[in-house]
C-alpha cells in the first residue's frame, strides 16, 4: 500500500523550495515541511496496480496539486516560524 499524495507533496516541495530565502533546507526542515503538508491534505492510497494507475492519474489533477502547494506553503511559514533543528544542522 502507497500514499501517492506524498509523492504529490515531495514533488511540488522541491519546485518550490527555493523560492522562499527564508526557508532553511536542512533535513530536518525539509522532512517537517512534508510531514506537515501530508497532514492537510486528503490521502490517496493505492494497493493494486489498477488502484496505483488511478492514483497516479489523479496526481496530475491541477485540483491535487493546487491543494499541495497550498498545503507545502502553508507547512514552510510554520516551520520557518518555528524550526526544530539546531544551529549545527541549519544550511
Amino acid at each position: 500500500m502507497k500514499n501517492f499524495a506524498e509523492d504529490v507533496i515531495i514533488e511540488v516541495f522541491e519546485e518550490i523550495k527555493g523560492t522562499n530565502p527564508n526557508f532553511c533546507n536542512c533535513e530536518k526542515c525539509r522532512r517537517d515541511v512534508i510531514a506537515l503538508a501530508l497532514t492537510k491534505i486528503r490521502g490517496r492510497y493505492a494497493c493494486s496496480p489498477e488502484g496505483e494507475i488511478f492514483a497516479r492519474v489523479e496526481q496530475s489533477d491541477r485540483q491535487v496539486r493546487a491543494d499541495a502547494l497550498f498545503a507545502v506553503m502553508e507547512a514552510m511559514d510554520t516551520v520557518i516560524k518555528r524550526p526544530r533543528h539546531s544551529e549545527e544542522e541549519r544550511s
